[in-house]
């Protein structure tokens, strides 16, 4: 048991190190200690860091293995329906344990700041409390390696209803290619629903919407490697052209719905993942997936 904790902090360890977003270093720990290599799904993931977009969030240490879960379902299901259903399943695991670690979900709670402006970002490097997310990251990182394995586990064991329908993977496969389905498909997103696992935070149409733009300038950079310590920490400051279109699909979505919160916008929380899929299948959150559509297929590559 020591040994393997000792293995997934010196993991979690190098990549906070190497200066990318909170989110990101989530997702890529979790997955090098569940043995998977998806090195474009989670730079995608870079601007969910700060409660997505630094907007202060469900925090990125949690979305980041919402998504992981998300890749280690598909592994082990076989088909869609069961993947995407075992992804939310366990994800809500994640959120219901990420405070006992953490002390709340949302980024602003857990850093007591904003992160909007340059200089709070500065102030949040300055006082240290990047190094106390990057501590967090590391206790969170050994929780997690369990709960995960747990949670699609007890999902299997128990032969669940499948309730499928989900926001997240809908609006995925409505916006992305075929080449950004492949090779992780559209099912790996699904316990962003509901607000990242039915927490009603920032809603998942919206969310994946960043998600895509961020893949695609990821997936036309000629530099495969991923970025230096340097060049991520000028990014987490939003020091980056690519942070433009996915700011500008906030502030549209914002202007058309009144707010990102999942929670907002429907009213209400899900209780649980069938609640969530029966509303979908009735056809909840139809025009919000639609906007999102509509806004990324606008969105044209900065030059």
């Amino acid at each position: 048991m020591a040994e393997r904790e000792d293995r997934i902090r010196r993991v979690a360890r190098e990549w906070w190190l190497r200066g990318v977003s909170c989110s990101e270093a989530s997702f890529t720990t979790h997955n090098r200690c569940a043995g998977i290599e998806a090195p474009l799904e989670e730079q995608a993931s870079h601007l969910l860091s700060g409660g997505m977009l630094h907007q202060g969030d469900a925090c990125g240490l949690l979305s980041g293995a919402v998504l992981s879960a998300g890749l280690q379902a598909a592994r082990r299901f076989d088909d869609d329906a069961n993947r995407s259903a075992a992804t939310l399943h366990a994800a809500v695991r994640l959120a219901e344990a990420y405070p006992e670690v953490s002390g709340s979900i949302d980024c602003r709670e857990i850093t007591g700041q904003s992160l909007i402006t340059l200089r709070e970002k500065v102030r949040y490097v300055r006082e240290g409390k990047a190094r106390q997310c990057g501590r967090l990251l590391m206790k969170w990182a050994c929780r997690t390696d369990e709960l995960i394995d747990e949670a699609l586990t007890e999902f299997r064991e128990n032969d669940r209803s499948r309730s499928c329908a989900n926001c997240a993977v809908a609006t995925f496969r409505r916006i992305a290619s075929e080449p950004e389905l492949a090779p992780s498909g559209a099912t790996y997103v699904a316990g962003l629903a509901g607000g990242v696992a039915l927490q009603g935070r920032g809603c998942a149409a919206l969310t994946v919407g960043i998600l895509v733009l961020t893949m695609r300038h990821y997936a036309r950079r000629r530099r495969p490697r991923r970025d230096s310590q340097n060049l991520g920490r000028l990014h987490e400051l939003g020091l980056a052209s690519f942070r433009r279109r996915p700011a500008r699909l906030l502030q549209a979505f914002r202007r058309e719905l009144g707010s990102e919160l999942c929670r907002e916008i429907v009213g209400r929380l899900f209780t649980s993942p069938e609640d969530h899929s029966s509303f979908i299948t009735e056809g909840g959150c139809r025009e919000v997936i639609g906007f999102v559509e509509r806004e990324v297929s606008r969105s044209k590559p900065e030059t």
